[in-house]
Parts: C-alpha cells; structure tokens; sequence
C-alpha cells in the first residue's frame, strides 16, 4: 500500500512542478522529461499494482520475479524524481553573465543551394539500404521478419544512421513553408517539402513502425505550438485521437503491409483481420508497451554489483565504439547494457529490452548511480533550457533542432540506452556541427540592472 501512495504522489509532485514552473516555450525538453517520467514511473507501476504483473510485457517472462519484490524500489524511483529537481534548481539559480549572440553563414539562399545535393545523398542511401534485401519492394515484403528478429542483415545496417537527416530536413521545411510563409524561394522549398514527405512515407514502410509515423507528426504539431504559442486544443484532440488509434491498430496495420506488396489488397486486409484478432487474443493493455522501465529497474537493484559487474557509466563510451561499421571492419561489439538486461529478463542476449533512465543509472553505480545520474540530468537539462532560449532569440528556425533534442531528452527516460541515441542522432550531430563550423559566436557581458 506504501509503494501505490508513494508512486501517486510522485505523479501529482511532476504534475505540479510541470505546471507552476515558469517556461518560455510553452512545450519544451523538461515537458517531455515529466510526461515521460509520469508515464513510466508512476502511471505504469500503479497499474501494475492494481490490476497484476500480468500486464509485464511478454518479451519479459521473468520480470514478474522482479516487479514489486524490492520493498524500496518507489522510494528510489520517488527520491530520483527529486534529485532531478534538484539538480534543475541548482542549475537555474546559477547566474549568467553573458549573452549569446551568433551569425550562421547558412541561410536560406545556401540551404536552398544544397537541398538538391542533400535528398540525391537521402535516396543512394536508402537504396543501399534495401538493396540488402533484395531492393524497395523486398524490404517491405521483409519489414515484419526484420523487426521482429526473424531475419537479419547488417552489412549496410549503419545507413540507417543517415536516414534521419530527412526529419531535419521535413521540420526545416515545414517551418518555412508552413510557419514562417515568406514567399522567397517558396516554389523550390515546397517542392522540396513533398518530396521528404514522400522519403518518410518510404521509411515508414520499410521500418513498419507505429512509432516513427507517431514521432514524426508530432514533431510538427510541437514546432507549430511552440512557433505560434498556442496548445491548439482543437487540432490537439483530434490527433490525439488519431494517434491513439495508431497505438491500438498500427501494429497489425504496419505489419500487413508486406501482404499488400506481395499479394494485393484482399491479403493485406485479412492479414490485418487476423493480426488484429491475435492482439485481442493476446488480451494485452497499452500499458504492457510501457513495462519495461520500471521492470529493468528492479531487475538491475537485484543484480548490478551482486552478480553483474557494476558498469561505471562506460555504455556512453560503447555508444561512441558503436558508430563505426563494425560489420564491415570486423570488429566484435562489446555486449551492450541492453542485451545484458534482455539476458536477464528474457533469458538470450540480443538487443530488445531497454531498461529506462532509471535502469540505466542503476546498472551504472547501483543506487547511487540513480541519484547521481537523475541529479546531473537535470543540471544538464537547466543548461539546454537556458541555451535553447539564446538561440531562439536569435534564430527562429532554431526551433527544428530544439524540438529534436527536446524529444530525445524526454524519450530517454523511456528508452535509457545512450547507443540507440548516438546512433539515432548521429547525422544531427553532424548537422549541428557544420551549422557550429560555419557559426560566429560572440559572449556579449550583461550589463548590471540599474
């Protein structure tokens, strides 16, 4: 009964703070940070306490031995919660005595100039990509087998990594096209517009994702509410709608789509039938898709530094080792903390199950882990929000790369695994580092308040 008063209160404090704490965007990095944190470590345990560990995610089959079984698990997950606000206050009180001012030499007229030579690079990519298996068609055909393990191929897999510049290019589109609306060069960046609408479609099928389709219009519902300031409620609810039914039917969709390629309509419609009649089978919740954070977190307080060697944070460093194309060098991957706690959890050691934020400290230094790790992610998240102000004050169109890193920041909580972030965000480090290359900065000194 302690743990359910412990995680409700957790929720009604992130609640509050999201609510009472002063923000200049109104939807930014610490929003996805509560609404992540809300939804893993406080909504999801409270469901698991009244309705059963048989809500546990069937890709677990031993995370029911764990959940609930460490009396102290919801005052770690409580005290997390807190030093992560400690360390965003400690971080906001810090003084600052300079502004940021800064000129780019990519503007408008040089991204037009380069758009063409950019979406030539996204479509030779992919091409590798799917000629790996057997070219565009065949990859759709195989998207369930991949995904689910089936089949794998990895000679070409480090591609990928470039596949998300096109998200960049789709939100700098959007802004312009759609938000800021000048009319220079408008016919070119439309143009240009359509067609990444056209590569994510083309991705979208090739990954047979739920969640990709989801993040990538959410992208452009935040960078709208953020430009315009403004929730949009009446556009909200609808989408939220829309994006709930994904949740419910996008997987049997997805899925389904390989029938379609291969063998017409009326296939893709009874596959989707029958998967969808398994799901209901299954007689699985939503919530199940959110299971693994706080099951990762007490299967890693059961084991790191009792039977498993404590990992002293040396994941980031393997995030790093990861970018390179270790197939094609013949290098071996160390055993990253995700199949560690697929093994531990699943019982084989292949990379499925993410452990959380959460699990990602703890497998690091045990608890203390934990509180050292959430406090210094909120100093680092009182850092971005500073820094995020600076540049949109000074470019607008800023806002594609904020809500980037905005969505990373909040959806590590549920992920907690620093190689699909590198490897995820990759080609916006490289973006970000050409954009910083051809940059001038200039820390001009605040003058004192009279």
């Amino acid at each position: 009964m302690l743990d359910l008063l412990l995680y409700f209160l957790l929720g009604l404090i992130i609640i509050t703070f999201e609510v009472s704490r002063k923000k200049y965007f109104i939807i930014d990095h610490i929003t996805m940070f509560n609404f992540f944190f809300f939804l893993v470590y406080s909504f999801t345990p409270i469901s698991l306490i009244l309705r059963g560990t048989s809500l546990i995610n069937d890709d677990m089959p031993y995370g029911v031995e764990y959940f609930g079984n460490n009396i102290f698990t919801s005052s770690i997950v409580f005290a997390a919660y807190l030093f992560y606000i400690l360390g965003y206050v400690f971080k906001s009180y810090e003084e600052e005595k300079h502004t940021l001012i800064y000129d780019t030499k990519f503007k408008t007229s040089l991204v037009v100039k380069l758009l063409p030579f950019l979406y030539i690079f996204l479509f030779i990519i992919l091409y590798v990509y799917v000629s790996e298996f057997g070219g565009l068609k065949r990859a759709i055909e195989l998207s369930e087998a991949y995904r689910s393990g089936a089949i794998q191929f990895h000679r070409f897999a480090f591609v990928e990594r470039f596949f998300p510049l096109n998200t960049i290019l789709l939100y700098y589109l959007y802004y312009k096209v759609m938000l800021e609306k000048k009319k220079e060069y408008r016919f070119t960046l439309t143009l240009f517009f359509m067609l990444s609408i056209l590569f994510s479609v083309l991705i979208m099928a090739i990954y047979s994702s739920r969640g990709f389709i989801i993040f990538e219009v959410a992208g452009l519902y935040v960078i709208t509410a953020i430009y315009h300031r403004n929730y949009f409620f009446k556009y909200l609810i609808p989408a939220a709608t829309v994006a709930l039914l994904v949740i419910l039917f996008g997987k049997p969709l997805f899925n389904s789509i390989s029938d379609l390629v291969k063998y017409g309509f009326d296939a893709f419609l009874n596959g989707f039938l029958n998967r969808l009649e398994i799901i209901n089978q299954e007689e699985k919740s939503i919530i199940s898709n959110f299971t693994h954070p706080i099951v990762s977190l007490e299967c890693s307080l059961a084991h790191s530094g009792i039977d498993v060697d404590l990992r002293y944070f040396k994941d980031i460093f393997y995030a790093f080792f990861s970018l390179l194309p270790n197939e094609l060098l013949g290098i071996k991957d160390p055993q990253l903390l995700m199949q560690l706690n697929t093994l531990l959890l699943q019982g084989q050691e292949v990379e499925q199950i993410l452990p959380g934020i959460l699990g990602f400290f703890s497998y690091q230094l045990q608890v203390i882990g934990v509180f050292i790790g959430s406090f210094l992610y909120g100093m680092f998240g009182s850092y971005l929000y500073k820094l995020f102000i600076a540049f949109y004050k000074n470019t607008k169109s800023s806002i594609v790369f904020i809500y980037i890193i905005t969505m990373s920041y909040g959806y590590f909580v549920f992920r907690g695994s620093p190689v699909n972030l590198l490897q995820e965000k990759f080609i916006l480090i490289v973006v970000l580092g050409s954009i910083v290359l051809g940059s001038s900065f200039i820390f001009k000194k605040k003058e004192p308040l009279s």
